[in-house]
């Protein structure tokens, strides 16, 4: 068993190997249609983040100094926030204050919120196909969201960062797809050879036949096509010593 998997992996890397040139050519293929796809059918996404600081302590930090409990419970709160962060009461203002046609459902659609590691910080990002309508979306948040959340949470929050204009799209990544479509060309070409070898039920030589049957083999009928040359059969185009027969 061991050695038919060991002439499988053997024959299937061989079989790969000549077909080198056609793995190759799929790759830059399958790669350069990801390209141009991703380069004329994507729309561009660009993202504009703030940070927001959050604090359990309604009356601040006193004697400047902050207890274990006192950061538990805010990195707690930042699970509370983020999601108040998205209720109508703040949606509804922040579509009021950038005066366009986006509505609340719309605007929940483009926010994304996460804590940003294991702090009483969290990052609030509006992607948008327009920059400066992410920014602006962005830094009504920042305006609105804290004050309506601290009247819930009785907390405080701060805004660490405002949000710029982002100069380069979040999305599409034109590398990226690049290198999966390469991918899938490749895979293909893999599989296509790894079935063709699999499915083959051809006997073509004597270890074809020494896996269906124990029996010895009695000869082999030469190929007359062939000349005989220098202790092995050769043709046009094969090397000294290469054996073209067929089994019996």
């Amino acid at each position: 068993m061991e050695s038919t998997m060991e002439l499988n992996i053997r024959e299937i890397f061989s079989a790969l190997m000549r077909k080198l040139w056609l793995i190759v050519l799929c790759a830059v293929v399958t790669g350069g249609a990801a390209l141009a796809y991703t380069a004329g059918f994507v729309t561009p996404m660009y993202r504009a983040s703030i940070s927001i600081y959050v604090n359990n302590s309604s009356n601040g930090v006193q004697g400047g100094a902050i207890s274990s409990s006192d950061l538990a419970t805010s990195q707690r709160l930042v699970a509370t926030y983020i999601e108040l962060l998205t209720s109508n009461t703040v949606l509804d203002k922040v579509t009021e204050r950038v005066g366009s046609e986006v509505t609340a459902k719309q605007l929940r659609e483009m926010i994304s919120a996460e804590a940003m590691g294991d702090t009483e910080v969290f990052e609030v990002s509006i992607t948008n196909a327009d920059p400066a309508l992410a920014t602006e979306i962005a830094n009504a948040i920042a305006d609105i969201a804290p004050k309506e959340i601290d009247q819930i949470t009785r907390g405080t929050s701060k805004i660490v960062d405002r949000a710029k204009v982002p100069e380069k799209p979040y999305t599409p990544s034109f590398v990226k797809n690049t290198v999966l479509g390469a991918l899938i060309g490749i895979l293909a070409v893999v599989a296509g050879v790894v079935i063709q070898i699999v499915s083959d039920v051809h006997i073509k030589n004597e270890a074809d036949l020494r896996k269906l049957s124990d029996a010895p083999v009695l000869g082999v009928i030469p190929d007359y096509e062939l000349d005989y040359k220098k202790g092995g059969y050769v043709s046009d185009k094969a090397t000294v010593g290469e054996e073209n027969s067929k089994e019996v």
